[in-house]
């Protein structure tokens, strides 16, 4: 048991030490409220982490740790200096200080499925991207029950991007004909064409108006056209 501790401790440290490298290289004040967030992060990554992570997912994590503690200064800082959130600071930083399930749509981040978008017509910076063609399905999911309800699940964590806005906004679509996932030679009907997914998400924002209190519903566009 005190080998195990011990190791938990090093592993601790080593995360803490990374941390506060990162936050020193940004100027960012040390003080008691900067130890508790490190420490807070460096918990978070032991548990959650084990074999790392990617710099722009970290300094994404320490962003939204920022914006619970309502640093947004702090987390714009951090987010100004990585390149891939360095675009969309303002709309990060809205998400981040709305969003309460961030662990579960981390790696959705990570892999570029959900990303913040532009889009010169729209008139609200209120779009994102559903990217699926950079969904990663294990077999059991590549049958149109579980996809279908893998697709519900994701839609559905990104609902609170329009809260604030009630419901108005964009959700712009890729790669919707990478989940036809019939394969073979014969031609068979499928349920998983892009116009039946589109339909199936449209489905899904229509439905949630009421029960969250939207005025209007985001919405869809299909970019690969």
């Amino acid at each position: 048991m005190i080998g195990q501790d011990c190791q938990l401790q090093t592993e601790q440290d080593i995360w803490s030490d990374h941390l506060h490298g990162l936050l020193d290289e940004l100027n960012l004040a040390r003080g008691t409220e900067r130890e508790h967030l490190v420490h807070s992060i460096a918990m978070y990554c032991r548990h959650f982490h084990p074999h790392g992570l990617q710099q722009s997912d970290l300094m994404l994590l320490i962003a939204r740790a920022l914006c619970a503690i309502n640093d947004r200064a702090s987390a714009a800082q951090v987010l100004r200096s990585v390149k891939p959130h360095a675009r969309h600071v303002e709309r990060w930083l809205e998400i981040l200080s709305e969003l309460h399930h961030f662990p579960s749509l981390l790696p959705y981040f990570s892999l570029g499925v959900i990303r913040p978008a532009d889009w010169a017509g729209a008139e609200l910076d209120r779009m994102w991207t559903l990217d699926l063609g950079r969904l990663v399905l294990s077999e059991s999911e590549k049958h149109e029950m579980m996809l279908y309800r893998s697709l519900r699940t994701i839609v559905e964590s990104m609902l609170v991007f329009w809260d604030a806005t009630g419901g108005e906004g964009v959700l712009g679509l890729k790669g919707l004909a990478s989940f036809n996932v019939e394969s073979g030679d014969g031609k068979r009907q499928t349920l998983t064409g892009a116009r039946d997914l589109l339909g199936y998400i449209e489905r899904i924002l229509r439905q949630q108006q009421d029960e969250r209190g939207w005025t209007a519903v985001p919405e869809t566009m299909n970019l690969d056209l």
